[in-house]
């Protein structure tokens, strides 16, 4: 039986054809990213006009034998269910909508069902995640430490996480949006490789506090709470200056070296370097009226009159302040930060870096991002 085409989001033949080749080189193997990618290679072969398939997100139900899922794009975003007509029920996703019973080009009696698979299905997402296959989950990521944080458009940013992971040989993922829109950009494009995801619940791994206006014993009271809450080995990133000032090394010092003093050490601390989402970095020493006399008297003095040195030189030192402590500095740039800007702070901070993507600055600038602050 196949269902009205204008009742379901992808086409039964298509989805036919996507049956075959899963039951052709998946059935009896372990799902692992080896197989996951040459199902991609062999898909390309047999190209689907009516939907995108995220082979990424391609998993075997771990209870019902001969039965996958994998993410599509049809008419909209949904996850579809697959299996043998002789395989056992799945009770993983209720209530999906039957695309049909049918037969594959190699003969096999298959059914198919889709499930919504938005980055607003929230329950589903959990599902996908808690009980189908727990390695998209946030979590420890290698050694790398140059992280490119977005927080909207998952779907593009680890499309682009990827991205930079093939070209650069470098797993810069973060995610500080709404905790399941990330989980459901991870899914779709398969990312298991960890991620740090900065929220309020869980599965969030670590958490960020703007300090600016606590005192020291005020935000050691905020840190203890989030440790209560989720556990000695939480991550905990911090803020110290309000957006519009100036991070200075010593008092960086100061706040870290009381914070680590008194048990508290912090992963990430967000600087304030003088970007601004209204206006680019000055490139000359002319455009920096009004600018700090400390910062002006470096630029003519340390940096030979070019504002960029003398970026990279407090790049530099605010980093060497920041890993005394066991910390790595966080900034937050902008659509108008020029590529000069973001070649001076990665030069600077090393590739030890937890870089926000601000305002107006899109998730698909990450691969171009990711080339300038790599260092």
């Amino acid at each position: 039986m196949i269902q009205d085409s204008l009742s379901v989001p992808v086409r039964a033949h298509e989805a036919s054809q996507l049956a075959d080749l899963i039951f052709q080189f998946a059935e009896g193997r372990t799902v692992d990213d080896a197989l996951r990618r040459m199902l991609a290679s062999r898909a390309t072969q047999t190209p689907f006009a009516g939907m995108q398939v995220y082979w990424g997100s391609l998993a075997a139900d771990p209870v019902a034998k001969s039965t996958y899922f994998v993410a599509v794009d049809g008419k909209s975003p949904v996850l579809l269910h697959i299996a043998l007509s002789s395989a056992p029920g799945s009770g993983l996703f209720p209530h999906s909508v039957l695309v049909g019973r049918m037969r594959t080009p190699r003969g096999l009696e298959v059914v198919v069902n889709a499930i919504p698979f938005g980055p607003a299905d929230i329950e589903r997402i959990g599902v996908y995640a808690q009980q189908l296959d727990r390695t998209v989950l946030p979590g420890p990521q290698g050694v790398d430490t140059l992280f490119l944080a977005a927080a909207s458009d998952a779907d593009e940013a680890f499309g682009q996480f990827r991205a930079v992971q093939r070209k650069y040989g470098l797993s810069v993922a973060a995610w500080t949006g709404p905790e399941e829109e990330g989980l459901w950009g991870a899914i779709r494009h398969g990312w298991r490789e960890g991620f740090p995801l900065r929220g309020t619940a869980q599965p969030s791994s670590r958490s960020f506090l703007d300090a600016s206006a606590l005192t020291n014993d005020g935000l050691a009271g905020e840190i203890d709470l989030l440790r209560r809450l989720h556990g000695r080995t939480h991550d905990i990133d911090v803020r110290f200056d309000p957006p519009g000032a100036f991070t200075r090394a010593e008092s960086l010092r100061s706040r870290l070296g009381w914070l680590r003093s008194s048990g508290w050490p912090v992963q990430v601390v967000e600087v304030e370097l003088g970007l601004r989402p209204d206006a680019p970095y000055p490139e000359h020493l002319s455009e920096m009226a009004g600018w700090p006399d400390d910062i002006l008297s470096s630029v003519q003095w340390k940096a030979a009159g070019k504002p960029m040195v003398e970026l990279r030189q407090r790049v530099e030192d605010l980093q060497k302040v920041a890993r005394q402590y066991g910390a790595i500095i966080g900034i937050t740039g902008y659509l108008s930060t020029s590529e000069a800007a973001l070649e001076a702070i990665g030069m600077g901070a090393a590739r030890r870096l937890w870089f926000n993507l601000g305002d107006g600055l899109p998730a698909s600038r990450i691969v171009a991002l990711a080339a300038l602050l790599r260092g």
